[in-house]
């Protein structure tokens, strides 16, 4: 089975990403973001199955985890 990542609208945009990826349960989400060549450090909100989690989250199976970005303002 495998578990969904998906990024905020203000992250995909960023990254210029899909979105939406599908990921093999066993690894925290830092890892998965590293693998998929995301920088962790823009990440500064992580929801799983709409709970707050951090980054050290090892996801599970069927998990959805949503991921918000960093922003700056001024």
């Amino acid at each position: 089975m495998t578990a969904t990542l998906r990024l905020g609208a203000s992250l995909k945009n960023l990254l210029g990403s899909k979105g939406e990826y599908t990921v093999a349960p066993g690894r925290n989400v830092r890892e998965t973001l590293i693998t998929l060549g995301i920088k962790p450090e823009l990440i500064a909100m992580v929801t799983v199955d709409n709970e707050m989690q951090t980054k050290d989250y090892l996801i599970q199976e069927g998990d959805t985890v949503m991921l918000m970005a960093v922003i700056g303002g001024g």
